[in-house]
């Protein structure tokens, strides 16, 4: 047998059916795909993390005394929610019948590692294959199962990864606890995210401080602009006033046959930028949409970098194209391509330009059914990847473009205008055309009078705030910010971040407080610029984020030592601990509200010190802390069936008891009054015992009769009196209360009423019989 296991489950789900794996096996609520020789079960993104600091011995409440932190690393747990995901996949990774296992999970860095976790973190010594498909179709993974090579040959992804997440954990949860602790904010440093807050900031600043400056030309009314540019509106007037009715010669008339080519397929991060700018949709939004498309088969696989396909996929593209046809809204444009001939050259198949891509662009599947099922974001964004496919593969768009020299009244005025000849892709481009088409022709030495001249005012223009789409070609493109020319070329076409990780930077930092949407626009808040301001150099530093990016493609491809680079990173970390605890740093703590913060409420008055009692995620503490008094009720107790709320906290404080369900011994439910009891070390709830009520005398004894768990008896006791009665009369098939023993304790009888098969209740009339030893009821 072998176990193949997939990230998400609708990989799962899509895998066993290919391979045959029909019968559902189940784990609680939990369940695998067995069958064929297959077992197929999913995880369900990452299972398994390298945990918080609390999980290696540090407190969970921020210290600076404790920093910098650096844990040997192992693996934990991620969340309770996916406990039985790890129960299921470790019983069958260690199944003696399964013999070796494939890892089917996405192809790329991270889903190398959400696979070595769960094989590390079980302790698995099998052999693996690993199943790479940039694709979801049927007879994809059948390819991709017949020739599976080992998963050792992905190592250089899987210490990558590993490098990334250590880095990412030493730098993100020791300096968001270093400015955490000394702005009493919960802030989020980290590789990627500080200097993109840094770019966004410095856009906004620039924004702020920029100073509009007037000029002013004169235009004729066929768009032509004078050359010369006036500073003050009076002297435009002046040669204006001069230029009415003025004839206008044409000094030159320049027209060229130009071509502007087709855009590449679609990566990701263009794909996102197209959706940004077409829909307006987020970067986090495109992506979780173009994931769906490719688990639901109608797309490839997203969370790639590139822009280009392979060779062999020349006749997956036309057939592609060819299943377009039987789409109305695609039919006729899919018709016209496949009869003029699909256009492939280097823009399209391109396979030196695929080097270092684990991935080929994002393209339609052949699969066109049930569109109509999919949302809207996903219909819009499946349409922005079958366009751009088949406008690569349509004609160049071709036009003139006429260059004109105008001459008037001692002014010289330019124009510049656009005829198409074939549109070609053009009729399909989302992006506007600003260009001046005209049908407007002027002949080289003629003249002609213009219908209008008028005053134009240009202003100059600040910078626009980033978009989703403009701060994703930042991060796509930063060699254009990098001076270092090595550097520049290193980093060329890599960037900082991932594909699949940009729009979580864009969302985190969103998140935290230090940007904000406005529109389509991203902007920092006050906090966001007041927190990078009060940064060190070296955080903000893009060149430094950007040689860290290149360190992991080495550590990929050229078998770079991760362990060099962890050092080093420690060595970062422990220079701006250091450089913040030093004397002679004067940073003033910055003075924010957390706006996520609940608003604490007040519960009672801590006994132990006099603090103030608040309610914490799985507690209820005193503000004193820890290191203060201790004071702690726990929300779950194991003898407690119910949880405390903060109602019972409040009550409980003001020494009132509550009442709470609780289980026996033998597992039946009871209700109980419960009060705080502080033993010195800890604070627990008591269980109040309940003030027995007499029911009456005891007919043998003159005793107290009581009411026990089963059964009314003697408050003599067995060795004294054997006085009982029991709850339920079985001889009877009647039901024994409290209040029918206190009415024959008083010499009443009592009546319960009994149905009859086919015919009426009965009420029937009850008396007490002692007969001897033993006390019983008989019909009156």
């Amino acid at each position: 047998m072998q176990l193949i296991i997939s990230e998400k489950p609708s990989t799962a789900k899509i895998i066993a059916a290919v391979v045959g794996a029909s019968d559902k096996e189940y784990d609680g609520k939990e369940f695998c795909y067995k069958g064929n020789g297959y077992y197929v079960v999913n995880a369900r993104g990452h299972l398994y993390s390298l945990g918080m600091p609390e999980d290696y011995g540090y407190s969970k409440v921020y210290r600076l005394d404790e920093l910098p932190m650096f844990p040997t690393f192992e693996l934990f747990p991620e969340c309770d929610s996916t406990n039985g995901l790890r129960r299921i996949i470790a019983k069958l990774i260690n199944l003696p019948e399964v013999e070796s296992i494939i890892c089917a999970t996405d192809a790329g860095r991270e889903g190398e590692l959400v696979f070595r976790h769960i094989y590390n973190a079980n302790k698995c010594t099998k052999p693996v294959y690993r199943m790479w498909c940039n694709s979801m179709t049927d007879e994809a993974i059948k390819k991709c199962l017949e020739n599976l090579p080992p998963d050792s040959d992905f190592d250089g992804e899987y210490k990558a990864a590993l490098a990334r997440e250590q880095s990412d954990w030493l730098i993100g949860m020791n300096l968001s606890r270093l400015y955490g602790v000394m702005d009493n904010y919960p802030h989020r440093v980290g590789r990627v995210k500080t200097p993109v807050l840094s770019i966004i900031v410095q856009r906004d600043k620039e924004i702020e401080n920029f100073s509009k400056t007037t000029s002013y030309r004169l235009e004729m009314d066929n768009g032509a602009l004078s050359e010369q540019v006036y500073a003050t509106k009076e002297e435009a007037e002046k040669v204006l006033a001069a230029s009415k009715g003025t004839d206008a010669n044409v000094q030159s008339a320049i027209t060229e046959n130009k071509i502007k080519n087709r855009p590449l397929l679609h990566s990701l991060t263009t794909l996102q930028q197209e959706a940004n700018r077409v829909y307006g949709y987020t970067a986090k939004e495109v992506l979780e949409a173009a994931q769906s498309l490719y688990e639901k088969k109608f797309t490839t696989y997203p969370r790639t970098d590139c822009n280009y396909i392979s060779e062999d996929m020349r006749g997956k593209v036309i057939a592609v194209v060819s299943k377009m046809v039987d789409r109305e809204e695609y039919s006729e444009r899919s018709r016209r391509l496949l009869g003029q001939a699909l256009n492939f050259d280097s823009r399209i198949i391109n396979n030196k330009a695929m080097e270092g891509h684990d991935h080929h662009a994002i393209i339609p599947e052949e699969n066109t059914d049930s569109l109509e099922r999919l949302t809207e974001r996903e219909r819009n964004v499946y349409h922005l990847v079958v366009n751009r496919l088949l406008c690569a593969v349509d004609k160049p768009y071709t036009f003139t473009e006429t260059n004109y020299v105008f001459w008037c009244n001692d002014v010289t005025y330019k124009l510049k205008t656009v005829k198409p000849v074939e549109l070609g892709w053009k009729a399909y481009d989302t992006e506007a055309d600003e260009a001046n088409t005209s049908e407007l022709s002027y002949a080289e030495g003629s003249t002609f009078i213009p219908g209008d001249i008028h005053i134009k005012i240009c202003e100059t223009q600040p910078l626009k705030h980033f978009t989703d789409a403009s701060l994703l070609s930042v991060m796509n493109n930063i060699d254009n910010r990098i001076e270092d020319e090595d550097l520049k070329t290193a980093v060329k076409g890599k960037g900082i971040g991932t594909e699949a990780t940009r729009a979580d930077v864009i969302e985190q930092l969103i998140e935290v407080g230090y940007v904000e949407r406005n529109g389509k626009n991203i902007v920092s808040t006050p906090l966001g610029r007041d927190f990078i301001s009060s940064l060190p150099e070296s955080l903000k530093s893009l060149e430094r984020t950007a040689e860290w990016e290149q360190t992991f493609n080495n550590i990929k491809e050229k078998g770079l030592d991760p362990d060099m680079f962890i050092d080093e990173i420690k060595a970062f970390v422990t220079s701006v601990v250091n450089y913040e605890k030093s004397p002679s740093r004067h940073r003033e703590p910055l003075k924010y509200e957390n706006p996520k913060a609940k608003q604490r409420e007040v519960l009672g008055t801590c006994p132990r010190c006099g603090m103030n009692i608040f309610e914490g995620e799985k507690n209820f503490y005193c503000e004193s802390g820890k290191d203060g008094c201790g004071f702690t009720v726990w929300k779950n107790d194991k003898f407690i069936e119910d949880s405390v709320t903060a109602e019972h906290i409040k009550n409980l404080l003001a020494g009132k008891t509550v009442k709470l369900r609780a289980k026996s011994k033998d597992g039946k439910l009871f209700s109980a009054e419960y009060e705080l009891e502080d033993t010195g070390k800890y604070v627990n709830l008591k269980r109040v015992k309940a003030e027995k009520v007499s029911l009456g005398k005891c007919p043998k004894c003159g005793g107290d009769v009581y009411a026990g768990e089963k059964n009314f008896y003697c408050s003599a006791g067995r060795n004294k009196c054997d006085f009982s009665i029991w709850k339920e009369d079985k001889y009877n098939s009647i039901t024994i209360t409290a209040a029918n023993v206190k009415d024959v304790l008083e010499g009443k009888s009592f009546y319960k009423v009994k149905k009859q098969v086919g015919g009426n209740p009965l009420k029937i009339k009850y008396v007490m019989s002692i007969n001897g030893k033993y006390v019983n009821f008989k019909e009156a």
